[in-house]
């Protein structure tokens, strides 16, 4: 009989363990779910708000985007706006400069289009090498013709600065033309097709300038590979010191029902002491 009142107290001790036990990983386990629970709210709202900080930034940049196309057009637009007006004032010696006998010209260039602005190399260079974008013949009779669309001229700093006319329409650009030893380019031909003229397979489309080449100070021709309409014209007279500067009078796209004819003359400054100012240093 005592036995079996020591074996019911030892059972019920067991069955209180067990029932303290239970309790306490029911409490614990309530307290992990709370935490997590916790947890997970806090998260959200992080997430949530990060996407919202997102969205922010992506119509902020949509924004600036949208203001750097509309700065871009504007740029663009006043670019072109220069390209066809010719500057009028005088107080740029550059631009005046053109009108006195330091420039160098050539009697067959075309009068279509505007003259535009006078590019000119850095202080202290002059003009070595030239190279020409040109539009070959199509195949096809009734496409625009536009002979030589654009031309670059390379100065001789270290950082070999280009001038350049406006930009063309179409074509494939030639090799690059330099004067060597030492020398520069100091007068200019060109080749041109003049308005009206005709010939058995064309009667309205006119090219204006084709072709052009310039004479380098040592005595040699630089030759480029250009198209073959119009006639030669004469050398200009020459600029003792070299080439500083160029002006192109230019005609711009006006469409499928114009004649479009690109570059129809070229105009040259000649080099002074000023210009070269760094040579004499």
């Amino acid at each position: 009989m005592a036995r079996f009142s020591t074996i019911l107290v030892v059972g019920m001790l067991v069955v209180i363990t067990c029932q303290i036990s239970a309790q306490t990983l029911d409490e614990r386990l309530q307290q992990f779910s709370s935490s997590f629970m916790l947890f997970k709210r806090v998260t959200e709202t992080k997430l949530t708000r990060l996407e919202a900080k997102n969205t922010q930034l992506e119509t902020l940049l949509e924004l600036k985007n949208q203001e750097h196309e509309l700065l871009a057009e504007k740029v663009a637009q006043l670019e072109l706006s220069l390209m066809n007006e010719q500057p009028a004032s005088a107080s740029n010696s550059k631009t005046a400069a053109i009108h006195t006998e330091e420039v160098i010209t050539v009697t067959n260039g075309e009068k279509d289009g505007r003259w535009g602005r006078l590019e000119s190399c850095p202080t202290g260079s002059r003009a070595t090498g030239y190279q020409t974008q040109n539009k070959f013949e199509a195949l096809f009779e009734d496409v625009d013709e536009t002979g030589m669309n654009m031309l670059v001229i390379f100065c001789d700093d270290l950082l070999k600065t280009k001038i350049s006319s406006p930009a063309g329409f179409l074509g494939d650009w030639q090799p690059i033309r330099e004067c060597a030893g030492g020398s520069y380019m100091k007068s200019f031909r060109m080749r041109v097709s003049p308005a009206g003229q005709t010939t058995d397979t064309n009667t309205t489309d006119n090219t204006a300038i084709n072709n052009i080449r310039f004479m380098c100070s040592n005595g040699r021709e630089l030759r480029g590979e250009g198209n073959t309409g119009g006639t030669w014209g004469n050398y200009s007279a020459e600029c003792v010191d070299g080439i500083c500067g160029m002006e192109t009078r230019f005609r711009p796209d006006g469409g499928l029902l114009v004649d479009n004819t690109a570059l129809n003359d070229v105009r040259f400054t000649c080099c002074t002491a000023a210009d070269l100012e760094l040579d004499q240093q």
